[in-house]
């Protein structure tokens, strides 16, 4: 079935004219309608412009050129990107209504790579939680589990691809949330290096922590997602000169050579987070089993970090507050908790608490370069806990105490703070029992973290996992 073909072996069929763009497109569409009024992940959809697109890709073919890598593709586009003609609410009541009129850069690129860009994914309100529940959309469900959440912010398009109802879509991570959803909804997670995409026409992330990025099912797919939408911009002052491309280097195995030899370190806790027992277990047999695989050298080292939670929290809710803020006057009630309560607190931040949370991270950074100093790649869990009830909250309590600080995601931030290329690799699953009822098997998350610039080693990384143990492409609700 062409749902249970990756991104990247769609792509290469429809250039090479084993599918069309058009037959793909309609695939895609009734698994949509089949599965999303249990999912609830899309919250736009352009039918009759995606296919002006699909027939446009296919007519190119038909003349003899190449659309592109990502030649008739159907892709989901988060909320919080810019996609032409569909809404753009960044998943708030205070935009309800409103429709982008243009691309972001991001999504620009996919379109110039033959993308037919479908739909709008759901997102938590202005990518503020790791759950996917708002006002102006409602709930968001885990396929591997309707109960339970596929995480956030990109929890739209993590539970629109393991559900096989999109190939692949746009996600963001500005503290996790690309790898998270990843980690809850059984997908590889990739959060590219800082700068590496470019952003335009805007707004600049003036909390310099949020990337573009895929949501996948498989390594190639990111790959090559990150190959084309990879590049400056003349708006974005952070952003990074194109590098080589990823995919030959992954496909043709200099990547994964280069890994021999190498070394990294385990952490279950970077000095301050707490995770449950079986995710640390899980992570930590994955980890070893990685570096056997890959040759890369397991070293026990001193893994220890401040608590990034105040600093990263105060930041990026001062950023939300400058990109929404006046939008929010006389309207709180119409905000979700969590960002009520971060645009009411970012109005009493005094210049002090700006400075500390500064420095917080300056120590952050300091922190996580004296480990990198002694390591080329970091080990750790994903996520704290399994995928908890759908509605949210997160749970609290955590291994039997109080979970504290960034609660049960205290993983992925520090990374954002740094900059630093990261993935999550799915590597098992455990069965929740603290909740009402008994879960489905739930999957878990092996996050590898590079140094600054080395996304083809964490990539990599991945590849070496995906070969060696294979993880389930989709949801068990996809082949329902």
């Amino acid at each position: 079935m062409i749902f249970e073909r990756d991104a990247y072996e769609i792509a290469d069929s429809i250039r090479a004219e084993e599918l069309s763009s058009v037959e793909v497109l309609e695939h895609y569409l009734l698994r949509i309608e089949h599965l999303d009024p249990q999912l609830n992940a899309i919250c736009d959809i352009d039918v009759e412009r995606a296919r002006d697109q699909a027939r446009a890709v296919d007519s190119r073919i038909a003349a003899g050129d190449d659309p592109g890598p990502w030649a008739g593709v159907p892709m989901g586009v988060k909320e919080l990107a810019s996609a032409r003609g569909l809404s753009a609410t960044h998943g708030s009541l205070l935009y309800a209504g409103e429709r982008a009129d243009h691309d972001d850069s991001e999504v620009a690129r996919l379109r110039a790579a033959g993308a037919v860009i479908v739909a709008k994914t759901t997102s938590p309100e202005f990518g503020s939680v790791n759950w996917t529940r708002t006002h102006i959309h409602g709930t968001t469900c885990n396929p591997w589990d309707v109960e339970r959440t596929p995480g956030g912010s990109s929890g739209g398009s993590a539970a629109a691809v393991a559900s096989g109802m999109l190939p692949i879509c746009t996600g963001s991570d500005g503290g996790g949330s690309i790898r998270i959803p990843s980690a809850y909804s059984g997908l590889f997670g990739y959060k590219s290096t800082f700068g590496l995409t470019g952003s335009a026409p805007g707004p600049f992330d003036s909390s310099l922590t949020a990337v573009p990025g895929p949501v996948a099912r498989s390594v190639r797919d990111a790959a090559r997602y990150i190959d084309v939408i990879a590049g400056p911009t003349n708006v974005d002052p952070t952003s990074l000169a194109k590098p080589a491309p990823f995919e030959p280097q992954l496909l043709d195995g200099t990547a994964v050579a280069a890994l021999r030899g190498r070394r990294a370190a385990w952490s279950a806790t970077l000095g301050h987070a707490i995770a449950e027992p079986d995710i640390v277990a899980a992570a930590r047999a994955a980890a070893v089993a990685l570096c056997d695989d890959a040759g890369i050298e397991l070293v026990d080292i001193d893994v220890s970090m401040p608590n990034p939670a105040r600093a990263w929290g105060i930041l990026s809710g001062l950023a939300m507050a400058a990109d929404h803020g006046e939008r929010a006057a006389g309207r709180l009630d119409e905000l979700t908790p969590v960002v009520r309560a971060g645009i009411e607190y970012s109005a009493r931040i005094k210049a002090d608490d700006v400075v500390r949370a500064l420095r917080r991270r300056a120590d952050t950074l300091a922190a996580i370069g004296a480990v990198f100093d002694q390591v080329h790649y970091l080990l750790t869990p994903t996520v704290a806990t399994l995928a908890f009830a759908a509605g949210g909250p997160p749970p609290r309590i955590i291994a039997g105490v109080d979970g504290g600080g960034m609660g049960t995601v205290p993983f992925t931030a520090p990374f954002n703070v740094s900059g630093q290329p990261a993935v999550s690799i799915p590597c098992g699953f455990s069965v929740d029992t603290t909740g009402d009822h008994e879960s489905q098997p739930l999957p878990i998350g092996l996050q590898v973290v590079g140094r600054r610039h080395d996304d083809i080693g964490v990539l990599a990384c991945g590849l070496v996992a995906e070969r060696a143990r294979p993880w389930p492409k989709l949801a068990p609700m996809a082949t329902r």
